[in-house]
């Protein structure tokens, strides 16, 4: 099982958002925040990059990137991937394709989203059965329509921090758990307990990224689900103009990386432990791709969790509703 749990956090730490995913079903809860930037964020300033990069600002400021609440605001795609090693070289892979609705939330709400499940192991759910779940999907998204509405909003006052010393954010880290919460993932970990080093500044798709390798303090204090970072190493990409990491990979410590150079080749040529890339909508704002646990190739690292487990994101759209006649349409790809 899966989790990812939307909830607020106090200090450079994201919206978090929670949600199961078991091989039947997925559970979404989501709060909308009541202010557009995080209080412990409103003092960051832009950092300057060019010559010697400040790293310890630049992390700060990457970790307010990340910290928006977008996702409640979209309709989207997930695709949910769990395999497993068998005996004999054999293996065993579930993989399920949802629909994903979220009620309209006004600040400081909180409501549940509404998954349609549309596909099992590559077989699409026929079609009779599935009109049949956008109908009960639909009374289902009306009543978390009425019951946001309702909902009392966080005890938050509405503040307004100054636009020259914001970092208004531009995307959603997204914490993900996989074992019913054995192991978790979460970029603003890594930022908050890591070292971080800058190796190379390079290109992708037109982007200029700085890239950097990580190594935890040894002195970081972890929960117990994340204790598995002390035996890492890996490398974070960070977008040179939007600032927020676009990817993480990590390998164990032990693993033979030629050099610091050579981790970019290392992604494709040894699968990494975990992995996580975000992508960039054309409206600019950072949403999650894909994300991945791999315990089928290093479950020491995960105290035994021996699964491969993989989380993708696809065909966001800006999703509104209104309470009169909800109707569900599936997800299209943003032009």
């Amino acid at each position: 099982m899966y989790f990812f749990k939307q909830a607020s956090k106090a200090v450079l730490v994201a919206v978090i958002s929670v949600f199961p995913v078991s091989a039947q079903s997925v559970q979404i809860k989501a709060v909308k925040e009541t202010t557009a930037v995080p209080k412990a964020c409103e003092s960051i300033v832009r950092t300057n990059i060019e010559g010697q990069v400040d790293i310890t600002a630049l992390v700060k400021e990457a970790s307010c990137k990340g910290s928006g609440d977008m996702m409640t605001e979209y309709t989207y795609v997930l695709k949910s991937v769990k395999r497993e090693k068998r005996n004999k070289g054999q293996t065993k892979e579930e993989t399920r394709v949802y629909e994903v609705f979220m009620p309209s939330l006004q600040s400081g709400t909180r409501g549940n989203g509404v998954v349609l499940l549309t596909s099992r192991d590559g077989v699409p759910v026929p079609q009779d059965e599935l009109e049949k779940e956008r109908l009960r999907a639909g009374k289902q998204l009306e009543k978390e329509e009425k019951r946001a509405a309702a909902s009392i909003p966080v005890s938050q006052p509405q503040t307004t921090a100054d636009p020259k010393n914001e970092i208004l954010p531009v995307g959603n880290y997204v914490k993900f758990g996989f074992g019913q919460g054995r192991v978790v993932l979460d970029v603003h970990t890594f930022l908050t307990t890591c070292d971080l080093t800058l190796i190379r500044r390079e290109q992708n798709e037109g982007r200029e990224m700085l890239v950097f390798t990580f190594t935890p303090r040894p002195d970081a204090q972890f929960k117990n689900n994340e204790k598995y970072i002390l035996q890492l190493r890996g490398v974070i990409w960070v977008d040179a103009e939007d600032r927020i990491v676009t990817r993480l990979a990590g390998w164990p410590s032990g693993e033979k990386i030629a050099d610091d150079q050579d981790f970019a080749t290392q992604l494709n040529e040894k699968p990494p432990a975990i992995y996580t890339e975000m992508m960039r909508l054309p409206t600019g704002i950072w949403l999650p791709l894909v994300t991945r646990i791999n315990g089928a190739d290093y479950p020491k690292v995960f105290d035994n969790f021996a699964y491969y487990s993989v989380l993708t994101y696809s065909e966001y759209k800006r999703f509104t509703t209104e309470i009169k006649d909800v109707t569900l349409e599936p997800p299209r790809p943003i032009k």
